[in-house]
This record gives C-alpha cells, sequence and structure tokens, in this order.
C-alpha cells in the first residue's frame, strides 16, 4: 500500500498545476488581511458584485498564506491533500480488513478517474480530507452508532468556512441520518440533521448563506458545458476515465451488501455526476472503500488476525517518496517563478486599468495586484456580467460586447478568438510579453 500511495505521490508531484477557480482565493485573502475586514464583493474585479455573500472567508486566507511563496505554495498543497486524503481512507480500508493489493487497486483507479480534480489545484483541494474525514466517521457510526456523531457537526462548520462542496458532505450525511440512523435513535438523527443544516451557515454569510449556495447552482457557469461544471461526456477522456473507474469501483463494492444509506448516497453522487462531472471526485472517494473491502474478501469471510508487519519497509519507501517529492518539486520550481513573474509583469504594466482575460490568467493577473472585468468566483456578478464574460471566453464577438466596452486593456494570446473580437472591437496592440499581447482601446 505504501509503494501505491508513493507513486501516486510521485505522479502528483510530475503532473500538478495550478487551475482555474484557485488563484483568485489568494487574491481575495490578500484584500482581507491587508485591510484586516472582509470587503464588500471581489475588490479586484471593476464589474458590480456588491451583492455576493462571502462564505468562504477562512479558505481564501488559508490559500492567501499558501500563496505567500507563488503558484509552488498551491502546488504543495493540492499535493498534500490529495495525499492526506487517500492515506486517510486507505487506512480506514485497511482497519476493515481489506487486502493491500485489493487497496491499492482502489486507491490507483480513484486517481485514474479523478486525474482532473486530483491533479490540478483548485479550490476544491480545501473539501478533500474533510469530506474523507465524514466519511470515516459516517461508516463507523453506522457500526456503532454513539454520541460521537455529533463530531460531524464542528466539522462541517469548519468547511463551511473553507469550501462550498460542504453541501456534498451534508447530502452523504444527510442519507446516513435519514437511511439508517433514524430507525436506532430518531430523536438524534432529527437533531443532527438540524444541527448540520445550521452549521452550513456558521461563516461570515451567516443568514445569507443559503443565497450563496443558490448563487454558485443557478449562475451562467452551471450552464456552461465549456467550463468545470461540464457536464460528463463520453468524447472527453478525462470522463471516460471517470465513468470507467466508478463503474469498476461500484462494481467491486457490490460484490457484498452494502448499508441502505450507501445505495441512497451513492445514487444520488452519480446523479450529480451526471449533471456536472466536477461532481465525480466525490463519488470515487465514496466508493474508495467499500470497493477496496469487497475485493477477494467474500461476505462472511472470517479473517484470522496476522502478525504486526514490520515498519521498517514503509518507512524506507515513504522516505524514497519523499526524496523522490523534493527533487521532483525542485525541478519544477523555476517554470512556476516563470509563470508568477509573467503575472506580476503584466500586472505592472496594466495597474490602473480594468483588465479583460480569460481564465485561469484572469486569476493570476488578480493574485499579482491587477484590476480584472470579471474572473472567478463569477456567481459573485450580475446574470448579464456572467454571461458576457463566458462569451468572452468562447470568443462570442456579440456575447462580450458588454465585456469589452467596459475594459482598458485585453490580455490574451495572439491569433485567439479573444484577439480577434478585440481587434474587431477596436483594441489595438501595444505590448508583447513572450506569447501574451495586450491590446489597449484607443483614447478618445
Amino acid at each position: 500500500m505504501s509503494v501505491a500511495l508513493g507513486l501516486v505521490a510521485l505522479a502528483a508531484t510530475t503532473l500538478t498545476i495550478v487551475g482555474s477557480d484557485a488563484l483568485w482565493l489568494p487574491a481575495m485573502g490578500g484584500h482581507i488581511r491587508q485591510a484586516k475586514a472582509i470587503p464588500s464583493g471581489i475588490p479586484f474585479a471593476s464589474a458590480p458584485s456588491t451583492d455576493w455573500v462571502n462564505t468562504t472567508v477562512l479558505g481564501q486566507l488559508v490559500f492567501s498564506l499558501m500563496h505567500s511563496v507563488g503558484s509552488l505554495g498551491i502546488v504543495v498543497a493540492q499535493i498534500v491533500a490529495v495525499m492526506a486524503t487517500l492515506a486517510l481512507l486507505a487506512a480506514e480500508a485497511t482497519r476493515r480488513r481489506a487486502k493491500p493489493v485489493a487497496t491499492a487497486a482502489a486507491v490507483v483507479a480513484v486517481c485514474l478517474g479523478a486525474v482532473a480534480p486530483l491533479f490540478i489545484a483548485r479550490a476544491q483541494l480545501l473539501s478533500l480530507v474533510p469530506y474523507a474525514l465524514l466519511l470515516i466517521l459516517i461508516r463507523r457510526q453506522h457500526e456503532r452508532p454513539s454520541k460521537a456523531i455529533w463530531w460531524a457537526i464542528p466539522l462541517i462548520a469548519i468547511w463551511s468556512n473553507l469550501h462550498g462542496a460542504v453541501l456534498a458532505g451534508v447530502a452523504v450525511l444527510g442519507c446516513y441520518l435519514l437511511f439508517s440512523l433514524l430507525r436506532v435513535s430518531p430523536s438524534t438523527a432529527v437533531a443532527v440533521g438540524v444541527a448540520s443544516l445550521v452549521a452550513t451557515c456558521l461563516n461570515p454569510g451567516l443568514l445569507n448563506a443559503p443565497r450563496y449556495y443558490v448563487g454558485v447552482f443557478g449562475g451562467a457557469a452551471t450552464s456552461d458545458d465549456s467550463g468545470m461544471w461540464s457536464r460528463v461526456s463520453v468524447t472527453n477522456p478525462f470522463d471516460l476515465l471517470l465513468l470507467i473507474a466508478a463503474a469498476a469501483l461500484a462494481a467491486c463494492a457490490l460484490r457484498r451488501r452494502i448499508p441502505l444509506w450507501e445505495y441512497a448516497a451513492g445514487l444520488g453522487l452519480v446523479l450529480a455526476t451526471l449533471s456536472a462531472a466536477r461532481h465525480g471526485i466525490w463519488l470515487l472517494l465514496f466508493l474508495l472503500v467499500p470497493a477496496a473491502v469487497a475485493v477477494g474478501r467474500p461476505e462472511g469471510t472470517v479473517v484470522e488476525p496476522k502478525p504486526q508487519p514490520s515498519r521498517v519497509p514503509p518507512l524506507l519507501v515513504s522516505g524514497v517518496c519523499l526524496l523522490g517529492v523534493a527533487a521532483l518539486l525542485a525541478m519544477r520550481t523555476p517554470t512556476f517563478r516563470a509563470a508568477d513573474a509573467q503575472a506580476a509583469g503584466i500586472a505592472a504594466a496594466t495597474r490602473g486599468q480594468i483588465v479583460l482575460v480569460t481564465e485561469p490568467l484572469a486569476e493570476s493577473l488578480a493574485a499579482a495586484g491587477a484590476t480584472v472585468w470579471a474572473s472567478n468566483p463569477l456567481d459573485a456578478f450580475a446574470r448579464t456580467d456572467q454571461d458576457a464574460y463566458l462569451a468572452f471566453m468562447r470568443g462570442d464577438a456579440t456575447g462580450a460586447a458588454q465585456a469589452l466596452a467596459h475594459s482598458d486593456v485585453v490580455v490574451t494570446f495572439g491569433d485567439s478568438p479573444q484577439f480577434r473580437i478585440a481587434i474587431k472591437a477596436g483594441f489595438t496592440s501595444w505590448r508583447e510579453l513572450g506569447s501574451i499581447v495586450l491590446l489597449e482601446r484607443p483614447a478618445l
């Protein structure tokens, strides 16, 4: 098992990059730390956003601290979160007498099916460990219900301050409460259920937190199939891997009888994944433990205790892998520093101007101190502005007219769709920074 986790760590170190929906958090966190107050709306964007409910201030501050060493800090945090999550679930499978080979196979299946969420650093890295901890707590409570179920409430409260995927955890918890604990202790099930819903609002959003959650799911980005909320498509290789891995893990898990609440939660996660591929990570992590336990362990099998194996080999493997991770990070550091320097150069060149730029560069510029017209979190802006920005991302000149009209500079790659519509709108080439072209609106 340690070998499999070590190889995953090396793969994560080699492949992990910073994606969209990551660097807007340090941009926000930096403003909060500097002002020592939560701003109204998005301070680094000029499009109106004063009505946005900010529930994840703690996550923004955490990202700001991680980004204090540049993009490399976000990548390291992603690797740590991924490895901690997989290690927690692997340990839980081992505790349930899963064979090491089966556990390793399940971990590999999850990694293959969740290449994008595990190896592209995004805001959801803040949800990985809380989700794993909640799954472990719920499954142990199903085996032996106790007052420990109340630990779910502070976990959800902290999670709600980090990332919006707390709703996935609350949904899984709700399935357990409804289809398992309710039959054993109705009063506790109802009390924990109500408390968990309240806990999702124990953040700076307070009573407005539900409006934030509705705004995320009702935003223009959720209906745009070209972005992070795209539906599962068999023509997308990542989605195809997701479907294959989920099917394989589910087939393994169903070799044994699983509790009713797991059927309900699994079905809900399947439907969520089909509606947006980004939810697939929660389905795969949910299936990891039951799949590992079921493989090669027919129901009712009595497992004889085995002598405790020596811990020297795992420690040796871990040490070698840590050295490999450190070496790979050192090799990749210049690349991340170059990207940060490029973003800083563009931000300095456009100081005092409103910049229109596609993701993920928009967030990089925001983190470097530039003022963008709009970027993630896209749900913070009016629906018309969301539509205009997504149209710019697609290279739709008509739909992007509003975004172009309110921007001073367009930052894009030469001969890209965004370059062409900016030229058509009257912007002219002003400066080139490598492959990046800065287009400025001529002064009237």
